[in-house]
This record gives C-alpha cells, structure tokens and sequence, in this order.
C-alpha cells in the first residue's frame, strides 16, 4: 500500500505520559494510559471520547486511522483531481430520445389506433385474432 503524501508528513512524539500525533505542525490525535490497567492505552476521539483498551501499538493504531480519515476527507475539497464519483456526480447526459423530429406522439397514436376496429369490445378473447397484426 503505498502513502499519500500527508501519511508522510504524521509523526509522534511523547507529551508527558501521552503520545501525540502531528501532521505538519498540527495535533491529530492522541494516545493517553489507561487509568485503572497498567500498560493498557485508550486513543482519545472526537469530542473527548476515549476509545477502548489497547495496547500501545493497537491505540496507536486506531488513532492514526482516523487521522488518515481525516486528512482524506479535508483533502476532497482542496484536491480537484480527488473528487468521487460517488460524492461529485456529473450532470446526467440529455437523453435525445427514439422519436423521429418530426412526429408527435399524437400522430403516432392515431395510426395506431386504426389497426384494432372501432366496434371491438375490451374483451379478451376477441383481442386474440388482432394481435397478430
């Protein structure tokens, strides 16, 4: 798997007893000591939250994923070339339909309406004998 260019620019570095992640000169995210369990670590989330308990290697990871979450989703709107198909549809083609140019759907119909006899009634079985035409 290869990394952007942002993936490039994250690091760590201790802050106490805390791990902090950079991307540039900018704080990411943060890995804090569990507590109550030694040698156990929670990834501090959004709005505060903490994560569950890892070990190092595993808070670390999680917090770094959601700062390459992050990074990804702040890069959609300065990067023209990164643009989804899915979040940036195009606009829809113009459909030029099957009609010819000239004829309207009320010509068509009317020739239509002169292969089945006027004096037939909605009865099935006598619809049979003009659906071969």
């Amino acid at each position: 798997m290869r990394m952007s260019n942002s993936e490039r620019d994250l690091a760590w570095k201790r802050d106490g007893a805390d791990w902090v992640l950079h991307h540039k000169r900018r704080r990411i995210g943060r890995v804090a000591p569990d507590i109550e369990h030694r040698g156990m670590y929670r990834a501090v989330l959004s709005r505060g939250r903490l994560s569950d308990m890892a070990n190092l290697s595993w808070a670390k990871d999680a917090a770094l994923a959601a700062a390459i979450r992050e990074l990804e989703w702040e890069s959609r709107d300065t990067c023209p070339g990164f643009r989804t198909r899915a979040t940036d549809p195009q606009k829809c083609p113009v459909k030029g339909g099957y009609l010819p140019a000239r004829e309207s759907l009320v010509s068509l119909s009317s020739q239509a309406a002169g292969l089945i006899p006027p004096s037939t009634n909605a009865n099935p079985e006598s619809l049979t004998a003009y659906s071969s035409l």
